[in-house]
């Protein structure tokens, strides 16, 4: 399993990129925050969308996204998760597209 995370500047699109990632199965549900970054005379909002899958789809999901939802600032990326509950990693085997 992973945690992907799609990082963009609008939080309609993440609402957007998350209903169609649940409708694909590729995600059982998705968090959304927002997020200000400080910089020397700047300051910057991203909107970061996440939820857990399973890692063979990062590929697809990937691809899926950047091309339905083409923006010049996306960035999706993963990290590993070491350690799930038995009963939510159960569901998310059985309710996520299988591979």
């Amino acid at each position: 399993m992973i945690i992907v995370d799609v990082i963009q500047s609008s939080e309609s699109v993440a609402v957007e990129i998350s209903k169609y990632l649940i409708e694909k199965k590729y995600a059982l549900h998705t968090h959304i925050d927002t997020n200000r970054i400080l910089g020397d005379n700047a300051e910057m909002v991203t909107v970061r969308l996440f939820f857990i899958t399973k890692a063979l789809l990062f590929d697809i999901i990937y691809n899926d996204v950047h091309e339905k939802f083409r923006q010049k600032d996306l960035l999706i990326y993963a990290s590993p998760v070491s350690h799930i509950g038995k009963d939510y990693g159960e569901r998310l085997r059985l309710n996520l597209k299988a591979v």
